[in-house]
Protein backbone atom coordinates (compact mmCIF):
# COMPACT_ATOMS: atom_id res chain seq x y z
CA UNK A 1 0.00 0.00 0.00
CA UNK A 2 1.41 3.39 -0.95
CA UNK A 3 1.27 6.57 1.13
CA UNK A 4 -1.66 8.03 -0.83
CA UNK A 5 -3.81 4.94 -0.20
CA UNK A 6 -2.86 4.95 3.46
CA UNK A 7 -3.80 8.64 3.84
CA UNK A 8 -7.09 8.06 1.98
CA UNK A 9 -7.99 5.21 4.36
CA UNK A 10 -7.07 7.32 7.37
CA UNK A 11 -9.17 10.24 6.10
CA UNK A 12 -12.17 7.98 5.44
CA UNK A 13 -11.92 6.58 8.96
CA UNK A 14 -11.63 10.05 10.45
CA UNK A 15 -14.71 11.28 8.56
CA UNK A 16 -16.71 8.21 9.65
CA UNK A 17 -15.71 8.82 13.26
CA UNK A 18 -16.62 12.49 13.02
CA UNK A 19 -20.09 11.67 11.66
CA UNK A 20 -20.62 9.09 14.41
CA UNK A 21 -19.57 11.59 17.10
CA UNK A 22 -21.93 14.16 15.59
CA UNK A 23 -24.91 11.78 15.78
CA UNK A 24 -24.04 10.85 19.36
CA UNK A 25 -23.62 14.50 20.37
CA UNK A 26 -26.89 15.57 18.74
CA UNK A 27 -28.73 12.80 20.59
CA UNK A 28 -26.90 13.71 23.84
CA UNK A 29 -27.89 17.36 23.42
CA UNK A 30 -31.51 16.37 22.84
CA UNK A 31 -31.58 14.29 26.03
CA UNK A 32 -29.20 16.34 28.14
CA UNK A 33 -30.41 19.88 27.49
CA UNK A 34 -34.20 19.62 27.77
CA UNK A 35 -36.06 22.84 27.10
CA UNK A 36 -33.09 24.44 25.33
CA UNK A 37 -33.64 25.90 21.89
CA UNK A 38 -32.45 24.08 18.80
CA UNK A 39 -29.84 26.79 18.33
CA UNK A 40 -28.51 26.25 21.89
CA UNK A 41 -28.25 22.51 21.24
CA UNK A 42 -26.52 23.17 17.92
CA UNK A 43 -23.98 25.44 19.66
CA UNK A 44 -23.34 22.67 22.20
CA UNK A 45 -22.69 20.10 19.45
CA UNK A 46 -20.41 22.45 17.51
CA UNK A 47 -18.44 23.35 20.64
CA UNK A 48 -18.00 19.69 21.61
CA UNK A 49 -16.86 18.73 18.10
CA UNK A 50 -14.46 21.69 18.12
CA UNK A 51 -13.04 20.44 21.44
CA UNK A 52 -12.63 16.91 20.07
CA UNK A 53 -11.03 17.76 16.73
CA UNK A 54 -7.80 19.71 16.78
CA UNK A 55 -6.90 21.37 13.51
CA UNK A 56 -3.90 23.50 12.59
CA UNK A 57 -4.37 27.15 13.58
CA UNK A 58 -4.90 28.26 9.98
CA UNK A 59 -7.92 25.93 9.59
CA UNK A 60 -9.59 26.90 12.88
CA UNK A 61 -11.79 29.63 11.32
CA UNK A 62 -13.41 26.98 9.12
CA UNK A 63 -14.16 24.20 11.59
CA UNK A 64 -17.08 25.89 13.38
CA UNK A 65 -19.11 26.45 10.21
CA UNK A 66 -18.30 22.93 8.97
CA UNK A 67 -19.27 21.35 12.30
CA UNK A 68 -22.48 23.40 12.24
CA UNK A 69 -23.27 22.08 8.77
CA UNK A 70 -22.61 18.53 9.96
CA UNK A 71 -24.93 19.04 12.96
CA UNK A 72 -27.63 20.38 10.62
CA UNK A 73 -27.27 17.38 8.29
CA UNK A 74 -27.48 14.97 11.23
CA UNK A 75 -30.62 16.69 12.55
CA UNK A 76 -32.20 16.53 9.10
CA UNK A 77 -31.60 12.78 8.88
CA UNK A 78 -32.78 12.19 12.45
CA UNK A 79 -35.99 14.08 11.68
CA UNK A 80 -36.55 11.77 8.71
CA UNK A 81 -35.85 8.68 10.78
CA UNK A 82 -37.55 9.67 14.05
CA UNK A 83 -39.89 12.50 13.21
CA UNK A 84 -39.58 15.62 15.34
CA UNK A 85 -39.94 13.92 18.73
CA UNK A 86 -36.70 12.17 19.63
CA UNK A 87 -37.45 11.79 23.32
CA UNK A 88 -36.87 8.32 24.63
CA UNK A 89 -35.13 7.13 21.47
CA UNK A 90 -32.16 4.87 22.00
CA UNK A 91 -30.30 3.60 18.96
CA UNK A 92 -28.56 0.23 18.89
CA UNK A 93 -24.89 0.40 17.93
CA UNK A 94 -25.78 -0.84 14.43
CA UNK A 95 -28.52 1.78 13.98
CA UNK A 96 -26.21 4.54 15.23
CA UNK A 97 -23.51 3.58 12.73
CA UNK A 98 -25.99 3.48 9.86
CA UNK A 99 -27.49 6.87 10.71
CA UNK A 100 -23.96 8.29 10.89
CA UNK A 101 -23.12 6.72 7.52
CA UNK A 102 -26.02 8.54 5.84
CA UNK A 103 -25.56 11.86 7.68
CA UNK A 104 -24.13 13.53 4.59
CA UNK A 105 -26.68 11.97 2.22
CA UNK A 106 -28.36 14.62 0.06
CA UNK A 107 -31.61 15.68 1.74
CA UNK A 108 -33.82 15.12 -1.31
CA UNK A 109 -32.44 11.62 -1.77
CA UNK A 110 -33.01 10.83 1.91
CA UNK A 111 -36.61 12.12 1.79
CA UNK A 112 -37.27 10.01 -1.31
CA UNK A 113 -36.00 6.90 0.47
CA UNK A 114 -38.38 6.98 3.45
CA UNK A 115 -42.13 6.56 3.58
CA UNK A 116 -44.64 7.48 6.29
CA UNK A 117 -45.63 3.89 7.03
CA UNK A 118 -42.06 2.66 7.66
CA UNK A 119 -40.83 1.77 11.13
CA UNK A 120 -37.51 3.08 12.49
CA UNK A 121 -35.39 0.19 11.20
CA UNK A 122 -37.03 0.32 7.77
CA UNK A 123 -36.34 4.06 7.47
CA UNK A 124 -32.69 3.65 8.45
CA UNK A 125 -32.22 0.70 6.09
CA UNK A 126 -33.97 2.49 3.20
CA UNK A 127 -31.66 5.50 3.46
CA UNK A 128 -28.64 3.27 3.98
CA UNK A 129 -29.40 1.23 0.85
CA UNK A 130 -30.39 4.29 -1.20
CA UNK A 131 -27.09 5.99 -0.39
CA UNK A 132 -25.30 3.06 -1.96
CA UNK A 133 -23.99 1.49 1.20
CA UNK A 134 -24.21 -2.27 1.21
Amino acid sequence: MNLTELLARFAAGAVSSLKLWAVQLVMDAERGIPGASGEDKRRYVVARLDDMVRLPWYLEPFDGPLFGLLADMVCDKLNLVLGHDWSGTEFSADQLEKVAAVADMPAEEARAAVKEDMCLDERIEAMYRRYGIK
